[in-house]
Order: structure tokens, then sequence, then C-alpha cells
């Protein structure tokens, strides 16, 4: 008896711990700090950012996770959204992106070891053309 207790507090517990790291997941990428995908800084590391993409792109709810991030994210994430919302829906990332194209926001993006600000409608010709 005291078996099935424990393993059933152990079962809340990893379930609590899973919603509470998706949930963490979203919240650092909706505040990324670059939008980077590749080798970034001196170590050629993959960014923080790219990895939390990967992990939301990953999920069951992905274009739900990927239309909210659109809709609260900083520019940044905004663009990790579309770059998600693009391989999962390319109609619906169609319908998104033709507002966007005269957009002059900046977002702070990270190529190499180069941290630079471009132009919104600049990252989306890139997303349209499948470079990320």
């Amino acid at each position: 008896m005291r078996l099935w207790i424990a393993v059933a507090v152990l079962v809340a517990v990893g379930i609590a711990q899973a919603v509470e790291s998706t949930d963490s997941i979203f919240n650092r990428l909706a505040e990324v700090h670059q939008f980077a995908f590749g080798p970034t800084g001196y170590a050629g590391v993959i960014s923080q950012g790219e990895k939390d993409y990967k992990i939301v792109l990953s999920r069951s709810s992905a274009m739900e996770d990927f239309e909210k991030l659109y809709s609260v994210g900083n520019p940044q994430a905004k663009c990790y959204a579309l770059v998600g919302i693009r391989k999962l829906s390319p109609s619906r990332f169609k319908e998104i992106s033709d507002s966007l194209r005269s957009s002059r926001a900046q977002v702070v993006t990270e190529r190499g070891c180069i941290v630079d600000h471009e132009s919104f409608a600049a990252i989306l010709k890139r997303i349209e053309a499948g470079q990320y």
C-alpha cells in the first residue's frame, strides 16, 4: 500500500514539474533577447531561443503555442512564432505576414558573434524564403 502511495505522489510531482517547465519554456521564449538560428557567440553554441523554439515545435499544441507567442511575445519572440507558423501552416503564415510587410519594428538578431538590430520586414522576407 505504501508503495502505491509513493508512486502516486511521484507521478503527481512529475506532472506538476512538467507543466511548470513547459510554462517556463514558453515564458522564456516570449521574452527572448535575440532572434538567432545556428551557431552564436564566440563558442558557436545554439541560442537558448532556438532551443526553446524547437521544444515548442515538438509539442502537439505547437500551432496554438506559436499563435499565442505571436500575440504576447516581444519582437524577437514574434519572429520565432512566425518561423513556426510558416512551418506548420503556410496559409496562416501568409495571412499574418501580409499585414507586416511595411513594419518598421526593430528586432535584435544574432548571427555568429554579431548582435544587430534589423527591421521586422527584412526578417520577414528571410522567413518567407525559408532561411530559418
